[in-house]
């Protein structure tokens, strides 16, 4: 498997803009060498910082963190694929940060799976099935202001044993799904936008609790937020509090007993609530 370490290295600092974010490095920066093609990183394990310097387009895999500590910098360049594969995986390991440009047209753009401590910030996933993939073991996780959008599964997954992941201030428009807490303990949603999800723009399964989903806008979703009934039940013991509702087709679908519900405000849905 091949690596990338040291090739084209400098010392600087950067600020990167995305939809008028900044991701700011400082350190050990390394960019693909100019005379190498952009294509020869696909599937390439990433062993120190990498920042990036055009675009990276990958039939398969894109790249692979494949060690801790480091910072992988799209630096407003695009990582697409052909549909297949994963944007960047993440494996068992810690304390990676991934900021600053767009993860298109991958199975996955972001899995982790047995990761802790990942920072994905300043991102744009467009027209991946699934922008972001918790699996199990992905522990203490910080996602914020990105933009999920064109999802055809979900923006991000949430698995069993996905625990205590913070998603906040991000945008989701136009997915499927825009959240699935399909089996997460103690994550945070908060101050998240999602809307246009023609399923639901967030969805909690029966085995998910501990959850806090507060002051996030939910709009113009066909549901807005779910909690789906499996044979064995619904979701207990997550919290929704000051969340705002507003013209989905549903505001707040399925049983909720069990759950704390406090201060979320319904605005023109066409049902505040249904079963």
């Amino acid at each position: 498997m091949r690596s990338i370490t040291g090739r084209g290295q400098a010392h600087l600092r950067s600020g990167i803009r995305l939809g008028g974010a900044i991701c700011t490095a400082c350190g050990l920066l390394i960019a693909a060498p100019a005379a190498q093609p952009a294509d020869t990183l696909c599937g390439a394990t990433i062993v120190a910082d990498l920042k990036l310097d055009q675009d990276l387009i990958c039939a398969g895999d894109g790249l692979i963190a494949g060690a801790d500590g480091i910072r992988i910098d799209l630096n407003g360049y695009t990582l697409s694929g052909s549909g297949v594969g994963v944007g960047i995986a993440i494996t068992g390991r810690h304390e990676i940060t991934i900021c600053g440009g767009t993860i298109a047209n991958f199975a996955a753009g972001i899995r982790t799976n047995t990761a802790t401590d990942v920072d994905i910030k300043h991102i744009e996933f467009a027209g991946n099935p699934e922008g972001i993939d918790f699996q199990a073991g992905s522990a203490g996780n910080s996602v914020k202001e990105n933009v999920f959008r064109n999802s055809t599964v979900r923006g991000i997954m949430l698995r069993s044993n996905a625990t205590d992941n913070d998603i906040k201030n991000n945008t989701f428009i136009n997915n499927r799904v825009g959240i699935l807490v399909f089996g997460g303990i103690d994550n945070t949603i908060k101050q998240n936008e999602v809307s246009g999800s023609t399923l639901a723009g967030i969805r909690i399964n029966v085995i998910a609790t501990g959850n806090v989903l507060k002051d996030n806008g939910v709009s113009s979703n066909t549901v807005g937020i779910e909690f789906l009934v499996t044979p064995t039940g619904s979701a207990q013991g997550n919290e929704l509090k000051g969340n705002t509702l507003s013209t989905n087709g549903c505001g707040l679908k399925g049983p909720t007993s069990g759950n704390t519900l406090k201060d979320n405000v319904y605005v023109d849905n066409t049902s505040d609530t249904c079963s």
